[in-house]
């Protein structure tokens, strides 16, 4: 409950949020993305939070999902990844953009052959992208993917029972955090230090062998202090959790069928999906942004 008494109080009247006059083409394009179905394709948007300076930069192929989006720091590029009903899994793509939200380019990435890929994230400062991976039978890994290729050696890997799911960068670029799930610990996130990727440190645990689809670390100038996440849980709630030392659940933010939850650049706000009977909702703190919208994200 008490997110939707801060929410209230930030979002008293209107949403007093940074955004760019519809008439004048922010640096690095809107700074939010979302995707909308649209018969049988996704179509993915670009818009500011007040809604102005909606466009239409990209639509997916027919009977094809886009299931992860993010974007680049200071905008200009995304990444999305696509999954196709016929059996397509994983597929990386990279869009660049100009200031007005026009598409540039897209860019199909080869991640191997008969792999695909789970979750993407950005470097905070560097452009290069964190990629969790899975490249059959059993190798899951998270790999840095920069000018055009793979790193040759990954970050980390696993061989055999265990799943890799999202990944992200944490603040300062020092490490990272990643969706694992195996059948000794279940389903959890464990921080992974530069300095010492053998020896990661889970900070939440679901629990169960469910794995968490969604979370999203705070994003904060140099001498800020960011050490928080939001986190989908298995059963459809979004929590706000520390990964200071070994982690701890600080509270239930959303509890209606809440997903896929993003921090706004001032980590003031929560974007994030709400499931109903009938749809769903793309949410600013408690106000519909958009209706019917999907995977999104909103640029730090």
């Amino acid at each position: 409950m008490d997110l939707f008494i801060r929410a209230s109080i930030l979002s008293s009247g209107a949403l007093v949020l940074a955004t760019a006059s519809p008439a004048l083409a922010a640096a690095g394009g809107p700074p939010i993305a979302y995707v909308v179905v649209s018969g049988g394709t996704n179509d993915l948007y670009l818009s500011n939070s007040d809604g102005t300076g909606k466009v239409k930069l990209y639509s997916s192929g027919n009977k094809v999902g886009i299931i992860h989006v993010d974007i680049r720091p200071g905008g200009n590029q995304l990444a999305i990844i696509e999954q196709s009903v016929a059996g397509g899994l994983g597929t990386l793509k990279i869009i660049n953009y100009s200031d007005a939200g026009a598409r540039q380019s897209v860019t199909t990435v080869d991640s191997g052959a008969s792999c695909y890929v789970n979750g993407a994230d950005y470097h905070p400062t560097d452009g290069s992208l964190l990629v969790s991976r899975h490249c059959p039978p059993s190798t899951v890994e998270v790999v840095r993917y920069s000018g055009g290729a793979y790193d040759s050696t990954p970050l980390a890997s696993f061989n055999g029972d265990v799943f890799g799911g999202k990944v992200r960068w944490i603040n300062d670029g020092s490490g990272f955090l990643w969706v694992v799930g195996d059948s000794g610990g279940g389903g959890h996130i464990d921080h992974y230090d530069l300095s010492n990727t053998a020896a990661p440190v889970t900070v939440w645990s679901s629990g169960s062998y469910s794995v968490p689809n969604w979370f999203d670390v705070q994003r904060c100038g140099p001498s800020q202090t960011c050490d928080r996440m939001l986190v989908t849980t298995p059963g459809g709630e979004v929590h706000e959790v520390s990964f200071s030392g070994g982690g701890s659940d600080l509270r239930t933010l959303y509890t209606n069928a809440g997903s896929d939850a993003h921090y706004s650049p001032d980590n003031a706000h929560v974007l994030w999906r709400q499931q109903l009977r009938n749809g769903t909702n793309v949410m600013i703190d408690n106000t519909i942004f958009v209706k019917g919208g999907g995977s999104k994200d909103w640029r730090q």
